[in-house]
């Protein structure tokens, strides 16, 4: 599917920014994105940090309605993790906010024919696996392959018992962790840290800009 001019423009800030912070975080880690974000000349910089408190990248898209916003999500996750991580394979989770576009974009992204499929698996070198969220996956699925969770808006939402349930501990991911009396384990995981990315992005703007 071919891109409109405003679609690789946004692509292009997007690059961009990405290569700056790749390049800042060698040079500058403990400011790393705020360096990033001056050296495109962006404004209206808001520091993030994750749970070990160090510094997250951050930023938004705003595109208009029909403005191809989940083909640009594709393309995104291309360049992220090709520029800034630096690799084909991971985790994304792909929050939607109704039921009818989870299903739309649910069936779009497990058909191997559709252009939004296609740019994941060329990004991942056809190992793009989709799940939902009760799908079972180890760390070996996350390391070998491009993982795309989708997930409504709804099931990510901490307002009541019932939508809490998203975040009950299942017992099916512990592998992804240290046991509790892996002394030297855990002491690992706490000093490697976590290399976390978000992107998020608005629907239905009036108009479409870079953050």
């Amino acid at each position: 599917m071919e891109l409109k001019e405003y679609q690789k423009k946004t692509l292009e800030q997007v690059k961009l920014y990405l290569e700056s912070l790749a390049e800042s975080k060698v040079n500058i880690p403990k400011y790393f994105t705020l360096e990033a974000w001056e050296k495109c000349g962006l404004t209206s910089y808001n520091r993030k940090l994750n749970g070990l408190g160090e510094e997250l990248p951050d930023f938004y898209l705003k595109i208009p309605t029909g403005g191809g916003k989940t083909l640009l999500a594709c393309h995104t996750i291309d360049l992220i993790n090709r520029i800034y991580l630096k690799k084909q394979t991971g985790i994304v989770l792909w929050i939607v906010p109704t039921t009818q576009i989870y299903r739309q974009t649910l069936a779009n992204l497990k058909n191997r024919e559709h252009p939004y499929r296609q740019v994941l698996d060329i990004s991942s070198a056809g190992r793009t696996v989709i799940l939902q969220k009760m799908d079972r996956f180890t760390r070996l699925d996350v390391q070998e392959n491009l993982v795309v969770m989708l997930l409504m808006l709804p099931s990510a939402s901490r307002r009541n018992k019932e939508v809490l349930k998203v975040f009950k501990d299942s017992g099916s991911f512990g592998e992804f962790f240290p046991l509790e009396d892996d002394i030297r384990g855990n002491k690992e995981i706490l000093e490697k840290g976590c290399k976390n990315f978000t992107w998020k992005y608005f629907k239905n703007p009036e108009t479409y800009s870079h953050h």
